[in-house]
């Protein structure tokens, strides 16, 4: 170990490739450039997915004897009183499986990496009454792609999931008509979740024909499943088309049924200030119904208006007030994604008719890797 040369940097970048953890370090040139910054790769790690895991429990075990320190620097960048909400004692109830969801969660992208086609990753987090969760993501895979011997893949990936007979039957059953096929993972709280979206290739005749009749055209059917236990639900993704924005306040009105007006308020400035990067028909905007329960959410893709996480600060911290999110907490995560491509905001009257929000940002694709490099 004598001949090991340290090194500083102050950048980082990790991914899964197939069973490892790839980690890349390196110096930012022009801190000064903010979110333009660029960075010079110095180093590259590559350890096996255990090795990464232990790394990390390694790395909270040097981190605890300093957490008073640095919770202290954090607290000082907060008002006194945001201080004491941000710090105060959490709800023990809320605290992640980390064993589970991490076995789950690195399962799933090691499934759908080792398919070897190119696949989109988007991550997101949810806002609801007292809780924060950003363990939560989406990986895309693109049916053209699985050609041939891959077809079954989704179904198979499913099965590793555990993925109830019942729901790989239904699925099956509508997958020849999925242009693509979104994995989900969720795995903050008490609960580990795995979802399984096929989003159908909807034919211009149809999507024609509802436009005209203002009626609602089937876009997602998605199977999820919470580890360990019996319960499962099937959610429609229905796609309402608008060439006016007021056709969609009207819509997210009816959403929220006269219920969570503070909601809706945070829904509808988000709605009008997408609307001036772009034009209603390029908002997508699906509307999300269960017949296993009152669910009644929406969900509105705002990729199309070029915004970033940053742009929607005021709206963010608005949800997480009315939600009573500990402002430390919330802060944590914004710091790393602010200058992330804003993708969807969902929200509405959940499972539990309360309300809630969901954002999701910075999709990403990943290409396929070459045989030539493994």
């Amino acid at each position: 170990m004598d001949t090991v040369k340290p090194s500083a940097a102050d950048a980082f970048r990790l991914w899964l490739d197939g069973g490892n953890v790839v980690i890349e370090f390196g110096r930012v040139v022009d801190p000064l450039a903010g979110s333009d910054a660029a960075v010079a790769a110095t180093d590259r790690v590559v350890v096996p997915v255990e090795v990464g895991r232990r790394l990390v429990r390694s790395l909270e075990d040097a981190l605890r004897p300093h957490a008073a320190r640095l919770r202290a620097a954090e607290a000082q960048a907060l008002s006194p009183g945001d201080a004491a909400a941000a710090f105060g004692a959490g709800d023990p109830s809320a605290q992640q499986r980390p064993e589970v969801a991490g076995d789950a969660a690195a399962l799933l992208l090691r499934l759908v990496g080792n398919i070897g086609v190119p696949y989109a990753y988007e991550r997101s987090f949810r806002l609801a009454k007292g809780r924060l969760a950003a363990n939560r993501f989406l990986l895309t895979v693109e049916a053209k792609d699985l050609r041939g011997d891959l077809h079954r893949r989704p179904l198979d990936i499913c099965a590793e999931l555990g993925m109830p007979e019942g729901f790989r039957a239904a699925a099956e059953a509508n997958l020849a008509a999925a242009r693509c096929f979104h994995f989900g993972f969720e795995g903050d709280g008490d609960a580990v979740i795995c979802k399984f979206y096929l989003e159908r290739a909807v034919p211009e005749g149809e999507a024609r024909r509802a436009r005209e009749r203002d009626e609602p055209v089937l876009l997602h059917l998605a199977f999820k499943w919470e580890l360990g236990t019996d319960t499962v639900v099937t959610t429609r993704y229905l796609w309402r088309q608008a060439g006016a924005v007021a056709q969609l306040q009207e819509r997210l009105a009816q959403v929220y049924r006269d219920r969570a007006s503070a909601s809706l308020a945070i829904a509808t400035e988000a709605l009008g200030l997408a609307a001036e990067r772009a034009p209603p028909e390029a908002l997508q905007y699906l509307e999300v119904l269960e017949d296993e329960n009152a669910r009644r959410s929406f969900d509105l893709n705002l990729y199309n208006a070029k915004l970033q996480v940053k742009d929607i600060q005021h709206l963010l911290y608005r949800m997480r007030d009315h939600f009573g999110v500990r402002p430390g907490q919330f802060q944590a995560l914004y710091d790393q994604i602010k200058t992330k491509a804003l993708g969807h905001i969902a929200g509405g009257l959940h499972r539990n008719e309360q309300d809630f929000f969901n954002i999701y940002y910075g999709v990403m694709g990943l290409p396929q890797f070459h045989e030539a490099f493994r």
